[in-house]
């Protein structure tokens, strides 16, 4: 009413429980005389008929507060939400900006407004809502436009991928397979993709290069499997055939055919010439083995498996080779004997498996190039290779290492005085398993394998120690110990006798070493080195089996030899052979001219030891004298008185 008095005022009081909007307007006459007074009250219905003719939000509360107490709604709006509680609380003071309230679950974003008030009355507020829902309701039909252009846009998405699946992703899963396939050995290229575009041209490189691979994959394994030269199969590719062929039980005959004059031509003019004598070889094989497989074992042999051959049609086959063989290999001016030879073996006596036939072939081709027979079929008894032979290299360095092997002895007779002055030392063997080993059957092993000098050296030992028993009986007995090739070839033998002399106190005079032709001819400079310094120390030598091998005296005279042992094959029919006697009586005579004893070995008659003391041969060794005996034999022999000892005299010990 106080501002009234100047013009009409208005303000929202809270009466009670209620809100009402006072106004009073001043009654003039002029001056004022009174005053109208009007009440409005401000309930539900109102605010709802505001809320309609206004842009008010739905969500409207008028709250009121006696200034000790919480905010107290008196009117609210068409909907019934509780703003005022959610937004004010325990407050007093009015909050000055919008908050996020969240009522029944929904969000408003609230405000309280603070209305124009009496000084004296109650505070009042409009407390109104936004609900987000509401307020957000326009856009959802964006969203719904764009949900369903994002599915719609996905359909054609998952149909484009489909496509490109189709027109890409299976021709390229189809070259990857066909990869696969191909590092799995399938050469076979793919089928060409009707298309331009870059997966076409694609698959078209991909079986160009399939194509290229299996090509080069035939190149190498046809190489793998053939010998260059003469393109026929090589030992592996053979071995399978013949292999395959031999699961039938169906037997057969494998013929190695060696040329033996091929790695001399090799030597001498190159192995250009030498490639195609062998192609020349092969195809005269071919064309006369007929439907039997032949192949190229070896740098000198090839292979006929014949399937289901016995030993008579391997045999007729291996000479008709021959027969087309001997003809000799022309290129230009040149004319090539090759020298063949064949060797056979027959499944299933002489192996189970191609490797084995192939190997026990070769064996009999190796016997057939060193001898006068071109053909030869395997021979266990014969064959210097069986694992056997090997194993008994094992078992004779045991028997030397335990003692196990023993000596015997051979008498030679002077025939001047038939006193026996001398003895040659003979090894033998009582194996334990095999019985008495013969010395054919280890000591070429021996030799071939490098054991002759262990061997040697037990020799060497034992006949020192019985020389030295045997002089102790006053005994002038000359030990006479056989040497090969190997113990030529060792620069110590002569340090290892002048030991073993020193040891059992042995004159040297009273070692004699024999040695072969063959083995001085094999490393004659080396062999001559040792021989000398063997000489120097006073050891005889003699050079046993004279007259089988291929030196001469003039050679001979290069050697500090001392003594000859003519070859027992011109011993042995000595007494009615007049052409062995004319050679025995000239060996005889020459080698007394140019400085040497002369000793006959192989005397198994009385005729023959008759004749060599005739013709003035100084010693005589055979089984007409004695057999290689033991030494208890030998003492035996000896006292049995056929012919005397000779003896030491005055001679140092």
């Amino acid at each position: 009413m106080d501002k009234a008095l100047e013009q009409p005022a208005a303000s929202v009081v809270a009466l009670g429980a209620n809100a009402y909007w006072m106004v009073v307007v001043p009654v003039l006459a002029p001056v004022p005389i009174g005053f109208i007074a009007a009440g409005i009250p401000i309930d539900d219905q109102l605010l709802a008929r505001m809320q309609g003719a206004s842009a008010l939000p739905k969500a409207i509360e008028l709250v009121t507060s006696t200034g000790t107490g919480p905010w107290s709604v008196v009117a609210r709006g068409v909907a019934p939400v509780s703003l005022a509680a959610s937004l004010l609380g325990s407050a007093r003071a009015l909050p000055g900006a919008p908050a996020m309230v969240d009522v029944d679950d929904r969000d408003y974003v609230a405000l309280a407004v603070r209305l124009d008030e009496s000084e004296r009355g109650s505070p009042m507020a409009a407390v109104l809502g936004y609900s987000l829902d509401d307020a957000l309701r326009p856009y959802r039909r964006v969203a719904y436009a764009w949900a369903i252009l994002l599915a719609v846009g996905l359909v054609f998405g998952l149909i484009g991928a489909a496509v490109i699946a189709r027109g890409v992703s299976r021709p390229i899963e189809a070259l990857a397979a066909n990869a696969q396939r191909i590092e799995g050995g399938d050469y076979t290229p793919p089928p060409r993709l009707e298309r331009n575009d870059e997966i076409g041209h694609l698959s078209a490189a991909f079986a160009s290069m399939a194509r290229a691979i299996g090509e080069r994959e035939e190149r190498i394994r046809f190489q793998a499997d053939h010998d260059i030269a003469t393109g026929l199969p090589n030992r592996l590719a053979a071995d399978r055939a013949i292999d395959q062929s031999l699961s039938s039980n169906a037997g057969g005959a494998l013929l190695a055919v060696g040329m033996a004059r091929l790695p001399e031509i090799v030597k001498t003019m190159g192995h250009g010439i030498a490639d195609r004598l062998m192609r020349h070889a092969a195809e005269c094989v071919s064309r006369t083995a007929g439907g039997a497989g032949v192949a190229r074992i070896g740098d000198t042999v090839l292979s006929v498996w014949m399937e289901g051959a016995d030993q008579n049609g391997a045999i007729t086959l291996a000479f008709r080779i021959l027969d087309g063989l001997r003809e000799p290999y022309r290129e230009a001016d040149l004319a090539i004997d090759a020298a063949p030879a064949v060797g056979i073996a027959l499944h299933p006596q002489h192996g189970p498996k191609a490797e084995l036939l192939a190997q026990r072939a070769e064996v009999a081709l190796f016997a057939a190039l060193g001898s006068e027979e071109p053909v030869i079929v395997y021979d266990p008894a014969t064959d210097p290779h069986r694992p056997e032979r090997l194993s008994l290299m094992g078992d004779l360095l045991q028997a030397i290492e335990h003692d196990q092997l023993r000596l015997f002895f051979q008498p030679k007779v002077n025939l001047a005085n038939r006193a026996i002055d001398s003895v040659e030392a003979l090894v033998r063997w009582p194996h334990p398993v095999r019985g008495l080993v013969p010395p054919d059957a280890f000591i070429g092993l021996a030799e071939e394998t490098g054991n002759i000098r262990p061997l040697t050296r037990w020799v060497l030992a034992t006949g020192a120690a019985q020389g030295r028993e045997w002089a102790a009986r006053g005994w002038n007995m000359r030990i006479a110990v056989n040497v090969s090739v190997r113990d030529l070839g060792d620069a110590t033998l002569p340090d290892r006798i002048d030991q073993l002399l020193a040891v059992h106190h042995i004159q040297p005079e009273r070692l004699m070493l024999e040695i072969t032709e063959s083995a001085v001819m094999g490393e004659p400079d080396a062999a001559i080195r040792v021989l000398k310094r063997l000489a120097e120390r006073g050891i005889d030598l003699a050079i046993d089996d004279f007259g089988v091998g291929q030196s001469s005296f003039a050679y001979l005279r290069r050697l500090p030899v001392r003594e000859l042992k003519i070859d027992q094959t011109f011993i042995r029919r000595l007494a009615e052979d007049e052409e062995d006697q004319t050679i025995v009586r000239s060996i005889v005579e020459l080698g007394h001219r140019l400085g040497y004893r002369v000793t006959a070995e192989g005397v198994e008659d009385e005729r023959a030891f008759e004749f060599l003391g005739r013709i003035g041969c100084d010693h005589a060794q055979g089984y007409f004298i004695s057999k290689p005996v033991a030494t208890g034999d030998f003492d035996a022999f000896i006292a049995a008185g056929r012919y005397p000892v000779a003896a030491y005299g005055m001679e140092a010990v």
